[in-house]
């Protein structure tokens, strides 16, 4: 599976999982609640999805570009 083919199969995951009020982390691909959960959307569309967990270790930059969104991430600790 090509790197585009996997993110497509992820969004779609994604959206169904949403649907329901649960989501894949895309750092840990732990499920978690809309609840407990850092979520961009575009267009209706779930873009990407943390945990909190992920995001409390992690430095975590999103931001639009003219292909998408990119999302860029570095750990708080070595």
């Amino acid at each position: 599976m090509t790197p585009a083919e996997l993110s497509r199969a992820w969004a779609r995951q994604a959206q169904l999982d949403a649907e329901r009020g649960v989501i894949a982390c895309r750092m840990c691909t732990r499920h978690a609640g809309l609840d407990a959960a850092t979520t961009l959307w575009r267009d209706g569309q779930l873009v990407f999805a943390l945990c909190d967990r992920c995001a409390a270790s992690h430095d975590v930059l999103m931001r639009p570009t003219a292909e998408g969104v990119e999302v860029r991430a570095r750990a708080r600790t070595p």
